[in-house]
């Protein structure tokens, strides 16, 4: 039994290593060929292993593909559930949350480029377990921006609308910048931001959350409740 658990363990841990060589393989080849000129040839050579090497851990390049975007998906989820449970006030909780997930897409702009550009192309169905993944990960981003607006709620700083549909719609202003940011011709770069918050965020963002910040003034008083509620 205990043979039997050491062989799984190292089993495991060579499976974890080999995937993770593979996936950075990937990562820098999809980023420089862009998807559809990246071979498993040549990044089978980048990871220094036999293009059959990779096929005993992934299907296929759509495959390997969305692993990556899973993984990488999956470190900004795990970014933004942090800055949620610090013990920073809830407004400055949602702009370290803005600032986090753009500077993480920053640093790894090239790959989510061919991502965007390309991902309506992938051959994949739609039920595939990569995008359960991803789905699941967006709606837990969804969850933990909720739970932040609720505590702004709470607190008497932001205005008391329904927060699941109010991070949602967050979530889909935040993706909707980013997909401008990096797909944009001329991407400004998230190096040496400005300190004040607000300072360094897209308009769209910054307006959005200050029309529901519940403080006097022009920007705030141009939302009324119900807009924001429709």
């Amino acid at each position: 039994m205990i043979r039997k658990s050491t062989r799984a363990a190292k089993h495991e841990i060579l499976r974890n290593f080999m995937e993770t060589t593979i996936a950075q393989a990937a990562k820098e080849v999809f980023a420089e060929r862009g998807y559809q000129y990246a071979t498993l040839e040549e990044i089978a050579q980048r990871a220094g292993m036999s293009k059959a090497t990779i096929y005993l851990y992934y299907w296929n390049k759509d495959d390997l593909f969305l692993h990556v975007v899973e993984e990488l998906v999956n470190m900004a989820t795990a970014a933004t559930a942090q800055e949620a449970t610090t013990a920073k006030p809830p407004l400055e909780k949602l702009y370290g949350m803005v600032r986090g997930k753009v500077e993480f897409y920053e640093r790894e702009r090239e790959f989510f480029r061919i991502y965007l550009s390309e991902k309506q192309g992938l051959e994949v169905a739609p039920k595939t377990p990569h995008k359960k993944a991803i789905r699941e990960m967006y709606l837990q981003g969804v969850q933990t921006l909720a739970s932040v607006v609720q505590e702004g709620i709470d607190a008497g700083v932001l205005r008391p609308l329904e927060s699941g549909r109010l991070a949602f719609f967050l979530q889909e202003m935040i993706s909707n910048v980013l997909e401008q940011r990096i797909l944009g011709p001329v991407a400004v770069r998230c190096t040496n931001l400005p300190t004040p918050l607000g300072a360094w965020h897209p308009g769209r963002v910054q307006l959005s959350l200050r029309r529901i910040w519940k403080t006097p003034g022009s920007l705030g008083r141009t939302a009324s409740p119900g807009r924001w509620a429709d």
